[in-house]
């Protein structure tokens, strides 16, 4: 009788104890998939830095929402936020799409043919279950034409929701107050 009465505890001992793993399995598998939006990142505008847009704009549509909102300050010099009323590409295309121009734009105007982006110290807030906020610090080689280097220093943050597609990225505010010229080395 006794080890029927126990055996009677066994299921709710068991859901307990499943029904916790499961919820910190899901954490976690949230976790990765927030701190993969910053490599995501990365991989994409490295992509479109490179030349290869298409490529960068395929990525960047696995952790971009299409609805995407952004604004991009670098120092006293520019800054812009789409959509907007000073945003300067059409609210016709999609915010991935602005997002990619901005970037081809912002690389065509300053002679970059090459870069590097670097994102450390990432930092992930959980507000609700499809609710997440990345930040990061940023560091960003650009090689221009005539072999200079120009290093951007500043911050990347985002808000993130979770889609059925998985987390992707909604609202991105990236600030590079400082830029370094590297002459370029004979």
């Amino acid at each position: 009788m006794l080890l029927s009465r126990n055996l009677g505890i066994l299921p709710i001992v068991a859901t307990f104890f499943f029904g916790q793993h499961n919820a910190a399995s899901a954490a976690e598998s949230d976790s990765v998939e927030l701190s993969n939006l910053a490599s995501c990142y990365a991989d994409g505008i490295d992509l479109i830095g490179n030349g290869k847009s298409e490529a960068g704009a395929n990525r960047w549509r696995q952790c971009f929402a299409e609805d995407l909102k952004f604004t991009l300050i670098f120092g006293t010099s520019f800054s812009m936020t789409c959509p907007g009323e000073k945003c300067p590409m059409p609210a016709s295309i999609s915010g991935v799409d602005r997002r990619v121009a901005a970037a081809r734009n912002t690389y065509d105007r300053a002679g970059y043919t090459a870069t590097s982006h670097h994102l450390t110290s990432i930092g992930i807030e959980q507000s609700a279950p499809d609710r997440a906020r990345v930040s990061a610090h940023l560091q960003a080689w650009h090689v221009r034409k005539d072999g200079t280097t120009v290093l951007g220093l500043g911050t990347w943050a985002v808000d993130a929701r979770k889609t059925a597609s998985g987390w992707r990225i909604v609202e991105e505010t990236l600030e590079s107050p400082l830029r370094v010229v590297i002459p370029k080395s004979d």
